[in-house]
């Protein structure tokens, strides 16, 4: 103690704990006056949901929130997105003019939602208004793929926490209708996701086969929507004004500057005959000699090696347009073809051929073709990642992450939950509680960050102010894009859920009804759940949020709830006991 004395230290604050791990800070109150560090910056204090400030709200609408910081690299230039009906019909973003003689939208509602109701509303606690879940949930992106819009980071430099002032209840309270949680009642309890809002909702082929003309087939459980034109029938205008399909195949589009890849080798414009003299073959055209080997004719014949010429190139580069492709024929290819006997070239299927093989150039399909379905479960592998209050008081994560199976059972989806949870009641339910999810790892710089690894950190819970739950070796959480064309996943990647996990594809519509095969899909099950009660204020910061900082945060709100058991951080040693553990402040 004396070395502490000597360097001017003399405000401990100690926290000594009979589980694994323990918390300890030293502070010298001769310069900071018991102060934490200042993260109350755009650089590292970036999200900001304060329900008792109407500025969060919309216009007074709380369907629609507001945060009351920025992060400073935010980016976004502006757009318009023509597209986003595509994907916004799931969740609600896209809306619908009402039905004639329909005053409150029953219909439309029991068409979208399947009469699940979410509701949701601001209510007076005392000291302050908070947000009430009664089984809805605020969610929103933050990033879109392929364009200049990015308000978080992908990836941070050495730390990122979620605070919460969070009341939980035990029982549903004031539901008026079905929620998720009565649909899937293991996923109660979720009050913050991270990672895809959905599946990739046009993975598979779908031309509306519960249904014909509008009219529902017997047997079809979907709500059917007239289904003309269908699916299958409908592309959307991509860059350079290439088409592109809702269904598989996933078309590629790139710009192609580099004129190695740009220039084939053009024929000249009449057909080519060979003739020897000596040891060399001479090249003539039915027109000119002069020309062999440049262009002849503008928009003439030529190999197929490059789609351009210098007569044809206009300099500003080419497009290039592929579908993704399947391997279908695993066929060693050097046994594939055969050795024709009767033509220099490529003979018909009916030529003679020498046996070692039985294809030709002519009458061989190839090696791969294009997808008809698209892998779903690679884009949510890794990519979705829940926080859960369960009605026992504990507290923890659930990740989607992947399966490796040798066995070569077929039962084995790829996709498997992975999830950890502290002891029971370490969240005091009915009770507000100030909660903080803090993830930590080895320091890189933005630049380090681009190409580096995921890393492994620790993921720490702490329950007004004193850490309950740690998880070690913890995956760097990296959130990604879909495999799929931008404009077609507008809104569904790079999200965040507050009060709730995410229904992934349960209220999915296409053009063709709702598609069978997206119901009861991994996110479905698995995160499809929400929160019951209240959460009054949520931040997000992508610093390493100090020990000093959580337990000033917890002390102004406990002393806001509880003044008359008001503690100053600026007291000397007030020693008190809670749950086994001493806390010197």
């Amino acid at each position: 103690m004396g070395n502490i004395r000597n360097y001017n230290f003399n405000y401990l604050d100690l926290k000594l704990s009979n589980s694994d791990y323990w918390d300890m800070y030293l502070t010298k109150d001769d310069t900071n006056n018991g102060n934490c560090d200042d993260l109350m910056s755009g650089s590292c204090f970036v999200v900001w949901y304060d329900f008792n400030n109407s500025q969060v709200y919309s216009g007074g609408n709380i369907d629609t929130i507001y945060s009351l910081v920025t992060w400073d690299g935010a980016i976004n230039t502006g757009y318009t997105f023509d597209t986003i009906g595509l994907t916004g019909i799931d969740n609600g973003l896209v809306t619908f003019d009402k039905q004639s003689g329909d005053t409150t939208n029953l219909a439309l509602l029991s068409a979208l939602t399947g009469n699940y109701i979410y509701p949701l509303e601001r209510k007076f606690a005392g000291p302050f208004f908070y947000t009430n879940f009664d089984g809805g949930f605020y969610q929103g992106f933050y990033k879109i793929d392929g364009y200049s819009y990015e308000v978080l980071p992908v990836r941070v430099e050495h730390s990122w926490s979620a605070e919460f002032l969070i009341r939980n209840k035990p029982e549903p309270i004031g539901i008026t209708g079905e929620t998720l949680n009565s649909i899937y009642p293991d996923n109660k309890g979720f009050f913050f996701y991270m990672g895809t809002r959905a599946e990739n909702k046009f993975w598979n082929q779908w031309s509306g086969d519960c249904s014909s003309d509008c009219i529902t087939i017997s047997g079809c459980s979907a709500t059917t929507f007239c289904t003309i034109p269908r699916e299958t029938e409908i592309s959307i205008v991509g860059d350079y004004g290439v088409p592109i399909p809702l269904n598989p195949p996933q078309i590629n589009i790139d710009l192609i500057t580099n004129p190695f890849l740009i220039y084939g080798r053009a024929r000249t414009g009449g057909p080519l005959t060979y003739s020897l003299t000596g040891n060399t073959f001479i090249i003539t055209t039915a027109s000119t000699q002069t020309e062999t080997g440049f262009c002849h004719l503008c928009g003439g014949p030529h190999d197929g090696l490059g789609n351009q010429t210098a007569c044809s190139y206009d300099g500003n580069g080419a497009i290039s347009v592929s579908t993704s492709t399947i391997v279908t024929n695993h066929t060693n290819p050097f046994l594939i073809y055969g050795r024709s006997t009767g033509h220099r070239f490529c003979c018909d299927t009916f030529h003679e051929n020498d046996t070692f093989g039985r294809e030709t150039t002519c009458s061989f399909s190839g090696f791969t073709s294009p997808e008809t379905e698209l892998d779903y479960k690679a884009d949510i592998i890794d990519n979705a990642l829940g926080f859960r209050i369960k009605d026992d008081g504990s507290i923890g994560y659930r990740l989607l992450t992947f399966t490796a199976s040798c066995s070569g059972d077929t039962s084995v989806s790829g996709v498997t939950i992975e999830e950890k949870y502290s002891l029971s009641g370490m969240v005091n339910p009915d009770e507000w509680n100030y909660v903080v999810i803090k993830f930590v790892t080895d320091f890189k710089t933005e630049c380090e960050l681009k190409q580096a690894h995921p890393r492994k950190g620790k993921l720490l819970f702490y329950i007004n102010a004193k850490l309950k739950f740690v998880v070690d070796d913890f995956d760097e959480f990296i959130v990604k894009r879909l495999n799929e064309y931008k404009d077609k996943q507008i809104g569904v990647p790079f999200n965040f859920s507050l009060g709730g996990g995410s229904q992934g594809l349960l209220e999915s519509q296409t053009f063709g009804g709702r598609d069978q095969n997206d119901l009861g899909l991994e996110i479905e099950r698995n995160f499809s759940g929400s929160f019951i009660g209240g959460i009054a204020d949520f931040k997000f910061n992508i610093c390493n949020l100090s020990y000093c900082n959580i337990l000033q945060n917890y002390l102004y709100w406990n002393n806001l709830l509880h003044p008359t058991n008001y503690i100053d951080l600026e007291d000397d040693f007030l020693l008190t006991q809670e749950d086994g553990n001493f806390i010197i402040y």
